[in-house]
Formats: C-alpha cells, sequence, structure tokens
C-alpha cells in the first residue's frame, strides 16, 4: 500500500510562481502534440510522407516519451527535479531544432524520438516538482498554478500554428517548439528552487526490462494508431500480440526484481485504480474527438485549416478562462463526484448538440459557442479526477503513481485515436457506398446528364459525394461520443472509491 510519508519542508520561501512556471513547463509536452496534429497534412506534405507512414512521427515520440518516464525512479536517485525538469527541456529543444531544419521524413522521425525523450516525462517531472518542493500547507496555491499552466500552455495553440504556417511553411511548428521550451528553461533556471533531496545509488541497469517496456510500448502504440489502415489484418493482430506478451514479461520481471526500476506494489491502491480507469475514459474520448474534429470542420462544413485552428482554440481558451472562476467556486461545491458527474453530462450534451448540427453549411459563429463549450471537460473532470486520485501518495510513491497515469494517458490518447480513426472509415465507406447507389438509380433522371458524363462533373460529385459522407460521419461520431459521456456520468455516480 501507499507509504504516508510526508515530503520534506523546504527551508527557503517559495516563489509565488512556482506552480504555474512548472505547469507551463510541462506544457510543452502538450504544445507539440496539439500543433503537430493540427498541421499534420502539411508537415506530411512537406516530407512526402504516406499517411499511414506518418503515423510514426506520432508512435515514436509517444514511445520514447513514456519510456523516459519509467525511467524518472531511477534519474531521480542522482539528480533533483528541477535538473531533469531543466534537461528534459534541452532534450526537448534539440529535438525540434532537428525536426525545424528537417528536409526528410527519416529526419523528422529522429527528430520526434529525441523530442519525446525530452517532452514526455515533463508533465511527470514539473508535478512531482511541485509535490516535493512545496510544503502541504503551500501545495493548494501552487497547484492552481500548475493547473493554469498546463491548460493555458495550449490556449493559442491551434490558432499560432495555423497562422505560422500560413506566413511561412511546416518548419515554423517546430520553431515554435523551441521557441516556447527555451523560454520554459530561462524561467525555470530563474524561478524554480532546489527541492530537498536525498541522492542514493542508481542501481544496476536493467536493460532486460527497458527493452521489453520499449517492445511493448512502441508495438502498441503503433497497431492502435494503424487502426484506421490495417484493422484487425495480421500485422495489426502481431503488433498488439507482441505489445502484450512483452508488457506482460515486463511486469513478471519488475515484480521479481530486488530493486525495480518500477515498482508497481506501491501503487495498487483501489482509489489510484478506479482515478485511473475514469483518466482513460477521459483521454480516450479526448484522442478521438482530437482526430476527427478537424475532419469535420474541413472536409464536412468546408472550412480551411486557419479556421479550423480558430475553432479548436475556442475550448482551450474557454478552459484557461474557466479555470480561476472554478477555484473560487470549489470551496462551495459539496461533491467532487457530482463535479465530474455534470461534467460528462454537460459535455455529452454539447457532442449531441454538434450531432444535430453537422449540415454542411453551419456557420462559425454557430459552431464557436459549442466549441467554447467544450473547454468545461477538462476543468469539470480531468480536474477533478487528478484531485481524488492522488489524494493518498505523497513523496516517492506520488512519483510513481503520477509516472504511470502520464504512461496510460499516452497509451489511452492512441487507443482514442485509433478508434476514432477506425469508427469514421467505417461509417464514412458505408455513406459513401450507399449515396453512390442512389445516385445510380437516379442516373437517367438526372437535370443536367453533363453532371454524370463529363470529367469535372464527375470531380463536382465526387467532392460532393465526400462531403456528405464526411457530414454523416462526423454525426456518427459525435453520437458515439455522447454516448461514452453518458456512460461516464453514469458510472462516477455507482462507485463509491473516488470521494
Amino acid at each position: 500500500m501507499p507509504s504516508t510519508a510526508a515530503p520534506l519542508d523546504t527551508p527557503t520561501p517559495l516563489p509565488a510562481r512556482l506552480g504555474l512556471v512548472a505547469g507551463l513547463s510541462a506544457g510543452a509536452d502538450f504544445l507539440a502534440n496539439v500543433t503537430v496534429s493540427v498541421s499534420s497534412a502539411y508537415v506530411r506534405g512537406g516530407v512526402s510522407a504516406a499517411p499511414e507512414d506518418f503515423l510514426w512521427v506520432f508512435t515514436l515520440y509517444a514511445a520514447a516519451g513514456t519510456t523516459a518516464i519509467l525511467f524518472l525512479d531511477r534519474l531521480s536517485r542522482a539528480l533533483r527535479y528541477r535538473t531533469l525538469l531543466m534537461l528534459g527541456l534541452v532534450v526537448f529543444m534539440a529535438g525540434s531544432l532537428l525536426a525545424a531544419l528537417s528536409e526528410s521524413f527519416q529526419m523528422l522521425l529522429v527528430a520526434r524520438v529525441i523530442q519525446g525523450l525530452g517532452g514526455g516525462p515533463l508533465m511527470t517531472v514539473a508535478r512531482v516538482l511541485v509535490q516535493t518542493a512545496v510544503p502541504a500547507r503551500q501545495r493548494p496555491a501552487q497547484l492552481k498554478g500548475f493547473m493554469i499552466g498546463i491548460i493555458g500552455s495550449t490556449s493559442l495553440a491551434p490558432w499560432l500554428s495555423t497562422h505560422l504556417i500560413q506566413a511561412w511553411d511546416w518548419h515554423a511548428v517546430f520553431v515554435l517548439h523551441l521557441v516556447y521550451a527555451g523560454a520554459m528553461w530561462l524561467a525555470c533556471w530563474r524561478v524554480l528552487p532546489d527541492e530537498v533531496h536525498q541522492p542514493r545509488s542508481l542501481g544496476q541497469a536493467d536493460w532486460v526490462a527497458a527493452a521489453a517496456f520499449i517492445i511493448g510500448t512502441l508495438s502498441l502504440i503503433h497497431a492502435f494508431e494503424a487502426m484506421h489502415y490495417h484493422w484487425l489484418d495480421l500485422s495489426m493482430l502481431w503488433g498488439l500480440l507482441c505489445g502484450l506478451a512483452a508488457l506482460g514479461f515486463l511486469a513478471w520481471h519488475l515484480h521479481r526484481h530486488p530493486d525495480p526500476w518500477f515498482d508497481l506494489r506501491r501503487i495498487n491502491s483501489r482509489r489510484y485504480v478506479m482515478g485511473v480507469a475514469f483518466y482513460g475514459l477521459y483521454y480516450l474520448i479526448s484522442g478521438a474527438l482530437n482526430y476527427f474534429t478537424p475532419l469535420y470542420l474541413e472536409s464536412g462544413e468546408g472550412f480551411n485549416v486557419e479556421t479550423t485552428g480558430n475553432i479548436m482554440t475556442a475550448a482551450s481558451l474557454t478552459a484557461t478562462l474557466l479555470l480561476p472562476i472554478y477555484f473560487r467556486a470549489a470551496p462551495f461545491l459539496s461533491s467532487r463526484r457530482h463535479v465530474i458527474a455534470t461534467g460528462f453530462a454537460v459535455m455529452g450534451v454539447t457532442l449531441y448538440w454538434l450531432s444535430d448540427h453537422v449540415t454542411g453549411g453551419t456557420p462559425m459563429s454557430t459552431l464557436l459557442p459549442a466549441f467554447a463549450i467544450k473547454g468545461v471537460f477538462p476543468v469539470l473532470v480531468a480536474v477533478q479526477v487528478a484531485g481524488l486520485t492522488f489524494k493518498e501518495f505523497q513523496h516517492l510513491d506520488f512519483a510513481h503513481a503520477y509516472a504511470l497515469k502520464n504512461v496510460l494517458r499516452q497509451l489511452a490518447l492512441a487507443v482514442g485515436a485509433g478508434v476514432g480513426n477506425l469508427y469514421w472509415l467505417k461509417v464514412s465507406a458505408t455513406a459513401r457506398t450507399d449515396l453512390v447507389g442512389q445516385i445510380g438509380g437516379l442516373a437517367g433522371m438526372a437535370p443536367d446528364p453533363a453532371l454524370v458524363d463529363s470529367a469535372a462533373g464527375l470531380g463536382t460529385l465526387s467532392r460532393l459525394l465526400d462531403q456528405q459522407a464526411a457530414l454523416i460521419s462526423a454525426q456518427q461520431c459525435f453520437l458515439m461520443l455522447a454516448l461514452a459521456c453518458a456512460l461516464g456520468c453514469v458510472l462516477i455516480l455507482c462507485q463509491n472509491a473516488l470521494q
């Protein structure tokens, strides 16, 4: 069971902006994911990569990041968390610079691995630093700043990345990563203190466990992300089996090891397991929504990438602006569980409303309020689950718990995007087939025979079919996620572990 040892107090006064700087620094990881996702079409075109090959840009980043996260326990035995945070930013900057200079797909993949090694652990390191550097009585105020920093780091990311691409090209996205991480490194150097730390031996390097984890995560993440292209074919099944076998071996190996670099026995709490389950549901919904929202806005409603970025920015800005209001209202809220249920309910209703307004001509002014309401989802769900999940963990056990949570975050986002890929493609293909059949049956009654006889007419007809199929897919996907939110609302009210 988790230990109850409290972290040592810091002997010197703490900077008022410690939590905010830590959160903004961790936000480099979120910024990288959001901006590359929004600009993926431009980046893929710039390096001439096929859509299925381009998935490695996300897979390698996530696999490198999750591998680095689970080595933090070993590294923290010799280095302070402030040093680890600044070191992670330096590695992230090196990867960003290499990506900004990339002219080939292979070079970009190497850059993303380096970026992932530096960026993946940032949230874990920053949050554990706040936990260990700040006395318990001062921690609530610093955690508010941390949450504002995390959510605020991506407030303008979609808008900024799309405008940079329009002004320059896709390389500007990675220059943005470099500049942001550099600014955060300077802020860490000036603001963050060295936490009280007791160095000890690193112990023997366990390369068997490291290899098993790298193979397992790489296989699983890529298999989930590739659902769009290889649903239940032999390569996908082998990837899933290989990943599960490698992670199963890893769990067995770490259980037997006298000094494992990640000890699962420290986090066998029912509250923690339940909290991680709701984290998983939240990130599954977010991963799927992040995938098909740009497809709907661009393919269905016909917006350009710049307008799409502006609409997606509305949700991030709302979440950032809502946090201070929530902090003032929090003391008057009787039950976090009811707040989480409200968050799932509001998101479900919003998604249902969106499903009823996918017309192909819905104006931006109509969609903006819905996407702004979407911004309540992380505040009412993710923030609340975090407050309940980690209540009993402190110091070393907290580091273990938070590290595993962030590994599962990467996996849940990949699964959500993979399921979103699969469902979107399935509905779209079925809808297009039905529409083509209907047009074929009415071909003899067409008012303008040139529409189906000329190459230009066929091209126009094909684009109309693609748009209608995208609208039908969007409607079904929004409904699917609305049902997932309804399930989350019911489940959180029925359980008793998270109170």
